[in-house]
């Protein structure tokens, strides 16, 4: 699991730094599924070209649920 801790002075510039380090595991965790969607598209294209779209749900899932973790960072500026 992804641990992050801030600079001094970065943390004295945020709101909240809990929450946005709340906010940073997520956001990794959700980038890795997302490329690994990407990964598997590239592994079909080459072994199966017709069902190369099949992995999208996994693209879209991992950028949405990055998405969340960026509003949780936004939030905590």
């Amino acid at each position: 699991m992804f641990h992050f801790e801030l600079r001094p002075e970065v943390r004295k510039a945020l709101k909240n730094p809990q929450l946005f380090c709340k906010g940073m595991c997520p956001f990794h965790w959700r980038l890795i599924i997302a490329m690994s969607g990407v990964a598997l598209m590239m592994i079909l294209f080459f072994k199966d070209p017709e069902n190369v779209l099949h992995p999208t749900w996994l693209l879209f899932t991992g950028l949405g649920l990055c998405a969340w973790g960026e509003w949780q960072k936004y939030r905590a500026k």
